[in-house]
Formats: structure tokens, C-alpha cells, sequence
């Protein structure tokens, strides 16, 4: 436990160049869920549940920002049981495991009163990640799909939200987790074959996209 901060604060060293002297290190672990859905595959809703685990680490900027590492497991990907809009192709079923490498930046809000009530309790995130796919499944009808592998092993994400410290060494944390690069293949042109309609979003290029909405517990050791 003791070594895997240790490593954590090393790439953070490595990373940002600070300086040690006036800084504060902190580090624990990762424990929730999401709902997630994939933009591109004509059905909406974030009805595709999934668990997500790891680790973190982070360096106290200033009493306003820190800046937080993170290695942690994510499932995501897309299901559907509309039988009615699509007899042909549903129960559809997309699952994707990544491996996620977040970097992200922390803003508390201990300046900030409310009705006389201080807010430093509450955080707001900002920040980027980068997904590594090591697994995947894709379904139709219940059947896998398995004369097809479109998906991208690397993906770029934003990544937004904010955490509730509940206790001292505990926080809550609702995330929004967006794909910025395609998941799978893409193109400069749209496509469709009656299953999945790709679309555009950064850099212009058409392809499909996670969404992820994920709640956690953050653990300070």
C-alpha cells in the first residue's frame, strides 16, 4: 500500500517538476460504479452498468488546488432491450474494459460562503484521461459478435465533476466521462449499416464515443 503511493507521487514529481519543500503529498484508493452509454450506436440512455476500482495519488498545489494521479479499472460500453425500434438487432450489448490513467485538477471551494455557510466541502474536477483497452464483447440478439474487432486500444477522454467530503478521509465523487477521440476505427465521412450511425465530435472525424457517468468513493490513506 505504502510503496504503490510512493510510485504515485514519483510520477507526479516526474510530471509536474515541483517543488518537494512546499508541497503535501496524499494518495489511497478508488471503489464505485458508472453508467455509461456510446455515442454512435443510435440508441441513447446511460443504461449500460459497470464497476470501476483503483488507486490515486496527489500533491496539494495550495489551499485552493491539488492536482490527483490515478490508475483504475473502468467498465463502459452501451446496452439496449428496445425490441420494438430494433427487432433485427436488439438486445445489444457493447462491453469495454479499459485500464484509466486520469489526470486531474482539483478546485476547493473553501473561500466561497453560502449563506453564511462555508463550502469547503465541496470540489470541483477538471481534467483529461487516457483509456487502455483489455477487453471487449460485442453482442446481438445474444449472440457475440466474433468475425469483428473495430475497437481502438487507446482512447482520450475530458473528464468533469465534483467530490462531497464526507468525512476527513473520505469523499464522494460524481464524475462525467467523455470520450474525445473515437473508440473504434473512424473516418472522415459518416457511416451507417442499419446496427450503427457514426458521429462527429473533436478533430472532425466521425466514429463512436463513451459517455460515462460514474459515482466513487475516494479513500485517503
Amino acid at each position: 500500500m505504502k510503496g504503490l503511493k510512493e510510485l504515485f507521487c514519483l510520477l507526479l514529481v516526474l510530471f509536474l517538476g515541483v517543488n518537494l519543500s512546499a508541497q503535501e503529498f496524499f494518495g489511497g484508493f478508488i471503489l464505485g460504479g458508472d453508467m455509461s452509454q456510446v455515442g454512435g450506436d443510435t440508441r441513447g440512455g446511460y443504461n449500460k452498468l459497470g464497476v470501476v476500482g483503483g488507486a490515486f495519488a496527489g500533491l496539494n498545489l495550495s489551499s485552493d488546488f491539488d492536482v490527483q494521479m490515478e490508475l483504475k479499472y473502468i467498465q463502459k460500453g452501451s446496452y439496449s432491450t428496445d425490441v420494438e425500434t430494433w427487432p433485427v438487432f436488439d438486445p445489444f450489448l457493447i462491453k469495454l474494459d479499459y485500464v484509466d490513467l486520469p489526470i486531474v485538477i482539483g478546485y476547493n471551494l473553501n473561500k466561497i460562503n453560502i449563506n453564511d455557510i462555508n463550502m469547503k466541502w465541496l470540489k470541483l474536477e477538471f481534467g483529461l484521461s487516457l483509456d487502455f483497452l483489455v477487453n471487449y464483447k460485442q453482442e446481438i440478439r445474444g449472440e457475440v459478435v466474433v468475425n469483428s474487432d473495430p475497437w481502438r486500444k487507446v482512447a482520450l477522454n475530458t473528464v468533469v465533476g465534483a467530490r462531497v467530503s464526507v468525512k476527513e478521509n473520505i469523499e464522494i465523487g460524481l464524475r462525467f466521462i467523455d470520450s474525445m477521440t473515437s473508440i473504434c476505427r473512424s473516418s472522415k465521412y459518416p457511416y451507417g449499416n442499419g446496427n450503427v450511425l457514426y458521429i462527429r465530435r473533436l478533430f472532425g472525424r466521425y466514429g463512436m464515443f463513451n459517455d460515462v457517468l460514474q459515482l466513487a468513493v475516494f479513500w485517503r490513506i
